[in-house]
This record gives C-alpha cells, structure tokens and sequence, in this order.
C-alpha cells in the first residue's frame, strides 16, 4: 500500500455521521481503504466487521481535528503542559493503530501562540512534538500544509520534515490546502519529493473576489485541475475527503469519475 495508488475515503466527511458510511456502497465503486478520525475510535466495533467483510482496510488517521489552536489542542503550544497533552492524546491514537497496522496519521502544525511565541520557537517545539510522536509507534507521521497556520508552504513543511530527521516522519498533501497557500498540487509535490508519502483529494473555490475558504467541495466544483492532481497522487495512496452528507454517494462516484476523464 506505501507505493501503490490506493483509493480510500473520508467517510465521516462524506456523509456528516459517525455510522451511516454506505460502506458496501463505497466497496463497489472501487475504494479501498477508509481514513479516519480519532472520534472514529469509540465506535470501532460498529464499522470494523463491515469493513473486513468487504475487504477494505483503515489506512489512515486525520488527527487534524485534535490540533485546532486553543480549542483541541496544539504541537507548538508554549504552555508545556497544553502541548504534552496533546501529545499523549495523539500517542494513545498511535498505540490503537499499531494494534490494526493503520500506516498513517496526519498531523499538522499550529498558529503562533498568543504569548508572542515566535516562528523559531513554534518550530522548535513543533521538531519536538513530532519526534514524541515518532519514537511512539509503528505508524508513518505525515505533517501536512494547512491554510492560515505558521509552515503553510510546501518548503516550510520540507523543512520541519527534514529537521525532524525520522524515519517514519513526511509529508501529506491536501489539495484544497495547498490551493489556498497560492500553490499548485503537482509544485507542492515535486517540491516535497520522496518525503511525500499521502494526499487528500478535494476541491476549494478560488474565484476572485471570493473570500478563500477551507471548504471541501466536490470535485470539478471548484479550483482543482484533474492533470494536476494526477500528477501530484503519482502512485501514492490518496483519500477523497469531499463533504457531501447530501449525497455522498454521487460525490464518491463522481470523483472516480472525474479522476479517471484526466
């Protein structure tokens, strides 16, 4: 699965709910995989045996929406004892995936504190929580560009990659996010290279005079180019994380389909 182009999707994104997941539904149409979020782990009894059965397996946990500054936590937080927590929380997230060989968490960098922490210090900090992160489990820890956070681009996140200096610690990719920053998806992928392990697949609207929003839109709603989110997936394992609880299934089919005309 590391080097294979491996279709899975966001079903708690997609469809708005912690159990309605359409899982045989998704199975047909040729996902393969599910990525996760951490509140997906009280309910595993309720979707595991429906996704062994049809042979899907869970490839990814999206721990972003434990990393919300001052509301879910952070990993450059200068309070030491606010960042620690996180870092256990995510460290217990590692230690339940190492039971099911999950190979991925996302994970991304944070806002500067409201204590006048500078960038250098946000980063430090930042080095420090993902090597906690990395000495704890089997698990791939992938740090991701996110749309108004310190690190945004494609170079600051090689960067703290590379400082980090870990193995089993890369880079994800969000389509939408990178659209945002002002990049395109197939620049920020040559520019993190081999360090690129995962991408997530979504649309945002970057009309001018629109304000530039993180939405997930369809794809081929809004900005994204097909050619150049191909050339960004390449051969990796990628999610569709559309939300769509309208009609989720026709925004999964569709996205293969659009996927597939480039």
């Amino acid at each position: 699965m590391m080097g294979e182009a491996t279709p899975a999707v966001n079903p708690i994104y997609l469809t708005g709910s912690l159990s309605d997941w359409h899982l045989a539904e998704l199975s047909s149409m040729g996902y393969r995989g599910l990525e996760l979020t951490p509140a997906c782990i009280p309910t595993v009894d309720v979707w595991q045996p429906k996704v062994a059965e049809l042979g899907m397996r869970p490839m990814c946990v999206n721990a972003l929406p434990q990393l919300t500054p001052y509301l879910a936590g952070s990993l450059s937080d200068a309070v030491e004892w606010r960042r620690q927590d996180t870092v256990r929380r995510l460290i217990g997230v590692l230690n339940w995936m190492d039971g099911r060989g999950i190979p991925f968490m996302v994970v991304g960098p944070s806002r500067l504190a409201e204590n006048y922490q500078s960038k250098e210090e946000a980063s430090s900090l930042l080095v420090s929580s993902v090597r906690e992160l990395a000495s704890a489990g089997r698990a791939q820890i992938l740090l991701e560009s996110m749309p108004f956070r310190l690190f945004g681009s494609s170079k600051d996140i090689l960067g703290i990659v590379r400082e980090v200096d870990r193995p089993n610690v890369g880079a994800a990719l969000d389509v939408g996010h990178v659209l945002i920053w002002g990049e395109s998806p197939a620049e920020a992928a040559k520019t993190l290279g081999d360090r690129l392990r995962y991408v997530q697949i979504r649309d945002v609207d970057l009309r001018p005079g629109f304000a530039r929003l993180d939405a997930h839109l369809p794809l081929g709603q809004g900005s994204a180019r097909v050619e150049d989110i191909r050339a960004a997936v390449g051969e990796l394992p990628w999610s569709l994380v559309v939300t769509a609880p309208g009609d989720p299934l026709g925004a999964a089919q569709s996205a293969l389909r659009w996927l597939e005309r480039g």
